[in-house]
């Protein structure tokens, strides 16, 4: 670690001067926690990695055996606790990697999210996955999204893999007689970031005009919708092109996950939502509009699994292509659902698995 990130670690950080107790199981990264829905959070010690909060007395073992790096400083920690399992949901961190061999404790990992061909893990692996990686790096059970991505870190890392999709839709299933015959857009707009925001206007536009055309109510779901200066910003972005001419969902007491469950049909240029929602069950339609140089075309459906750049319920573009708009969104919206449910099966499992409930997480754990 760089020295002047160090010194703004030490300054920022919570210290705590008590050695952390004993507990089953250690959360690496106290930010994103699923795991509350099956463990009790009396039962998680987190280990902030971050520095958000330092342990002295476990810095003072590690600077008295001249040992100052992170990984050193985490499995100190780790020892000391003595959990069962070590748990992250961040799949993207080579540290925690390292973790399994330094204590001799299971370590369990989740995927974070959807990983397309231009990100640096992918791009860029030699940084996060150094030359004969697979001997250093080990994780005892790693529960991912699909095929491809197990393929991916298998070759990086050793120990147990298992697709099981994303493990916070596995929460919930749907229940098709409750869905309104809607269509739901998934923003993903940005404030900071324009290559996300591209086109993304153009889209829903068209897929507004389609659906009024079929006479079916056109909604956007907001990326922002529980921040509310940004998602002004995110409403007017949309209003300059459809002219208040649809529903923007403000509902800022549900997730986007329980949300989604009241509509038929999704859309999305490309989002980890929408594949999960095809993956628990939904029509779901994929309509990629950015520049071929645009970072973001690179995150597109099934690129990973080396999908076409048309497909029965997806196409990619660079320039606008009212027609294959419209040939998506029809066999999104008029394929009848056994059919659907068919002819999609083959594609499904390679973008995204699904095991309701986590059976394979829980087997897992009733071990522990």
């Amino acid at each position: 670690m760089k020295l002047n990130i160090l010194i703004k670690y030490l300054f920022k950080a919570k210290w705590k001067t008590k050695l952390p107790e004993k507990n089953r199981f250690v959360l690496i990264d106290g930010d994103h926690n699923p795991f509350l829905k099956y463990i009790d959070k009396d039962d998680i010690t987190i280990l902030y990695r971050r520095g958000e909060e330092i342990n002295f007395p476990i810095l003072l073992k590690c600077l008295s055996k001249l040992k100052f790096s992170p990984v050193e400083y985490c499995a100190e920690f780790i020892k000391h606790v003595s959990p069962k399992l070590v748990l992250t949901s961040f799949d993207y961190h080579s540290i925690f990697y390292k973790l399994a061999k330094k204590t001799g404790i299971k370590t369990l990992m989740l995927q974070k999210g959807q990983r397309g061909i231009s990100e640096g893990i992918i791009t860029n692996s030699d940084y996060y996955f150094p030359k004969n990686s697979k001997k250093i790096f080990h994780v005892d059970y790693a529960l991912l999204y699909n095929k491809s991505v197990k393929e991916f870190y298998s070759k990086k890392i050793s120990g147990d893999f298992f697709e099981i999709g994303s493990f916070e839709n596995n929460f919930t299933k749907l229940n098709l007689k409750k869905q309104k015959n809607e269509v739901v857009f998934i923003s993903n707009y940005s404030s900071r970031i324009k290559d996300k925001c591209e086109n993304e206007d153009i889209v829903a536009y068209h897929l507004n005009k389609l659906a009024k055309k079929n006479n079916i109510k056109f909604n956007i779901l907001p990326r922002y919708r529980t921040n509310p200066k940004i998602f002004i910003k995110e409403k007017n972005f949309y209003n300059k092109t459809l002219k208040n001419n649809y529903r923007f969902i403000s509902n800022q007491k549900k997730t986007s996950y329980e949300l989604l469950l009241n509509y038929k049909f999704i859309f999305s240029t490309y989002s980890s939502l929408a594949s999960e929602y095809l993956a628990k069950g939904s029509k779901v339609g994929f309509i990629m509009f950015k520049s071929f140089d645009n970072p973001v075309f690179n995150y597109r459906v099934g690129v990973l699994s080396k999908f076409k750049l048309k497909g029965l319920f997806w196409t990619s573009f660079s320039k606008l292509n009212k027609k294959e708009i419209e040939r998506v969104f029809n066999f999104v919206v008029k394929t009848k659902k056994h059919k659907w449910d068919k002819e999609i099966e083959l594609y499904k499992k390679q973008i995204m698995n699904f095991d309701y409930g986590n059976k394979i997480f829980k087997k897992i754990i009733s071990h522990y």
